[in-house]
């Protein structure tokens, strides 16, 4: 059975997300973009809920990380970097909806802006934002240098003997996501999100920039 701040913390992603859609309702839209944004906005940001990763995460990877390729490993932690932040962040959102709104409400994408706007931790917040533009970055270097065509599918090999596969998979979906993106569509796609979210933290903590 989910523990109340279980509850209240799916509801923060629930939102998220759809805030999310609302935001990029364009890129969801057209067939080019679709699984680069559903990979950037749905599935990455779900993975805090995902148990199985989090167990690899924190066990399973830390023991074998140094027989990974170098750059699939980086991959890797920077996701498990992200998700980390991702999970404190929402986690004292969660916090926030209980006490204001009870653990069982839905919140509407405005609500959910009045419980970012009243958290306290805008330089985490900064830092989260640099790193989800940093992986979107790094997934496009990933599908974009000719080489990694040919070293998918023995990195898919490996990471199934190391008991790791699904940390791995979640790169592979990102690959392909972004594989069909020009580097022009790619480009304005990041600057809009940067601009955007940008403008969306700073708004909410205008009073406590450095």
């Amino acid at each position: 059975m989910q523990s109340d701040l279980e509850k209240a913390q799916a509801e923060i992603i629930r939102v998220q997300i759809e805030r999310f859609h609302e935001f990029y309702a364009d890129y969801f839209k057209r067939e080019e973009t679709h699984a680069m944004v559903e990979y950037f906005f749905d599935r990455i940001y779900g993975l805090e809920s995902d148990r199985e990763w989090k167990r690899l995460a924190l066990t399973t990877f830390q023991t074998v990380k140094h027989l990974v390729k170098d750059e699939t490993r980086a991959n890797i932690e920077h996701l498990m970097e992200l998700n980390e932040l991702t999970e404190e962040l929402d986690a004292d959102l969660a916090r926030l909806l209980i006490d204001r709104h009870g653990a069982e409400h839905r919140l509407s994408v405005n609500e959910y802006r009045d419980l970012y706007c009243s958290s306290s931790s805008p330089e985490k917040r900064r830092r989260h934002l640099e790193l989800v533009l940093a992986n979107m970055e790094s997934f496009y270097q990933l599908a974009h240098r000719p080489i990694n065509a040919y070293i998918m599918k023995p990195a898919r090999f490996m990471t199934k003997m190391l008991g790791i596969y699904p940390l791995f998979k979640t790169v592979e979906e990102g690959y392909y996501a972004v594989l069909p993106v020009t580097k022009e569509l790619f480009e304005s796609f990041v600057e809009e999100v940067s601009r955007r979210e940008w403008e969306y933290l700073n708004s909410a903590f205008a009073n406590t920039q450095t």
